[in-house]
């Protein structure tokens, strides 16, 4: 395990999935949710029975030593479901973390939507007008453009 910088919070990225494949793609989204956060990732661990009771799974195991050891103040995963299910079962996990100073980060949430794509914003169609002016040599070129976006 590496040292984080004094400034970045030191998580752990947890995964559970049978198909090694997969837990190598998530354990890289998760890693990225992670990096987009200024968060260091400092362990990622993998399970391969999400059937397997949470506290009887190896990979939790290690998740708990780094709490414990206070080497990490979040845990990051890709599912609710990674951990637990029914929703309370994943709550009292939350509580769990939560009562030892750990926050419980998902990455992706099943019920929620992805953002929608985003448009271009007034400075940008004038910065972009003001270019296209300055390139032509008209000053005032383009200004029908203007509600293009």
């Amino acid at each position: 395990m590496e040292n984080s910088p004094s400034h970045r919070v030191p998580v752990a990225l947890y995964v559970a999935t049978g198909d090694q494949d997969a837990a190598e793609l998530l354990v890289d989204y998760c890693r990225q949710y992670a990096a987009s956060r200024d968060w260091n990732a400092v362990e990622a661990v993998t399970d391969t029975d999400r059937q397997a009771p949470l506290e009887s799974r190896p990979a939790w195991a290690r998740i708990r030593e780094l709490v414990s050891a206070a080497a990490v103040r979040g845990v990051v995963t890709y599912s609710a479901t990674m951990l637990a299910e029914p929703v309370p079962e994943f709550e009292a996990v939350r509580d769990r973390l939560r009562g030892r100073g750990v926050f419980l980060a998902v990455a992706r949430s099943l019920t929620s939507t992805p953002p929608a794509p985003t448009r271009r914003t007034p400075g940008q169609v004038a910065r972009r007008q003001g270019v296209a002016d300055a390139a032509s040599g008209y000053d005032g070129c383009g200004a029908e453009w203007g509600d293009i976006q």
